[in-house]
């Protein structure tokens, strides 16, 4: 039907649909979006280890899926209940170092020169030096630990949405692909198999090339934490597999790491770590991620670069992840609409 056939009556109508369908999806957007995230992380999981959950197709789908998310549930939980336990003693070496340094300060002597500024430094090392042995007042703790609990309580119902959603994407992931599969089709034609199959692809190569990248950097950094002698390895190791997520993030922990034993008198081992974090840690970058990614769909670093920077602007930290597979997927959609453009051109 031509614009010019409709009547008054059509586009009224055509109106009237068109704003009942933008204020439904309106509608469902503020009922959906405080579970945005636990979705999306749903999502990416579900993805990312759908081929797992390919495997157990003869199972009953409700079993299957039961399996699938204990497992995904595994597969996070134990590893923060064995970092839970580590980390807290851990934290209390590094806390009891840090108040050993602070009590044999190297520079109060130099500091003596500018009374004006020695005074404050003094006051504030001797309220933490005092905060650390004997432990902060009673009522900044409960504080502390209410705020904390909050971040604690919101962090494990964003976990608990995300596995109860992961269930129903692997029990119902094959009509919900078929479903978006249709809408896709009906939109953009025929052409959306080829969209969709390279963004898939895509989609997983990000995600693994991100995910083996940070645990490889993680643990590199973990031995030589450990070979240099660090009080608190495990925990740094974490740290550098968090910052792994950021362009040149890495540098900022070994780094720190590696001046921090240069002042303590440790040349050996300060120079060793700052040759490893320069020559294993952060060149593995190099190597593990263009082998991943790069064998689905070649990313240009700078696009992963202000993929992941602009992602955890836009998205915290699910942008991480976000960012980069958002950007891949439009260079995904774009080169595929070059191949079809140039298959035109020479048709």
């Amino acid at each position: 039907m031509r614009l010019a056939d409709l009547t008054v009556g059509d586009l009224q109508r055509w109106f009237g649909l068109f704003l009942a369908a933008a204020v439904l999806l309106w509608l469902a957007w503020l009922v959906l979006a405080p579970f945005l995230s636990s979705l999306v992380w749903a999502a990416i999981l579900v993805y990312a280890t759908w081929p797992l959950r390919a495997r157990l197709t003869r199972l009953p789908p409700a079993l299957m899926a039961t399996l699938m998310t204990v497992l995904l549930g595994l597969i996070f939980v134990l590893p923060v209940l064995f970092l839970a336990t580590t980390l807290g003693s851990e934290l209390r070496h590094t806390l009891s170092a840090l108040a050993a340094l602070l009590r044999d300060w190297p520079w109060q002597q130099k500091l003596a020169q500018w009374p004006w500024l020695a005074q404050p430094v003094d006051a504030w090392l001797g309220r933490l030096r005092s905060g650390l042995a004997s432990g902060p007042e009673l009522g900044a703790w409960a504080q502390r630990l209410g705020v904390l609990a909050g971040g604690v309580g919101r962090a494990a119902a964003v976990a608990l949405l995300t596995l109860v959603s992961a269930f129903f994407f692997y029990r119902h992931g094959e009509l919900l692909a078929a479903h978006l599969r249709l809408l896709t089709v009906s939109i953009i034609g025929q052409r959306a198999d080829a969209y969709l199959a390279a963004v898939g692809a895509t989609i997983r190569a990000v995600i693994y090339g991100i995910l083996a990248t940070a645990l490889a950097q993680g643990i590199l950094a973990g031995i030589g934490y450990a070979v240099a002698g660090l009080p608190a390895p495990i925990l740094l190791a974490v740290i550098t597999l968090l910052f792994s997520f950021i362009p040149f993030g890495t540098p900022i922990v070994w780094g720190s790491a590696g001046i921090w034993l240069l002042l303590q008198g440790q040349t050996a081992a300060g120079v060793g770590l700052l040759l490893w974090g320069a020559l294993v840690v952060s060149w593995i970058d190099n190597l593990i991620r263009p082998l991943v990614i790069a064998s689905t769909i070649h990313i240009p670093f700078l696009l992963v670069l202000f993929g992941v920077l602009g992602g955890i602007l836009a998205f915290g930290f699910l942008g991480m992840f976000v960012g980069p597979i958002i950007l891949a997927v439009f260079l995904a959609v774009w080169a595929e609409w070059l191949t079809h453009a140039r298959a035109r051109q020479g048709s």
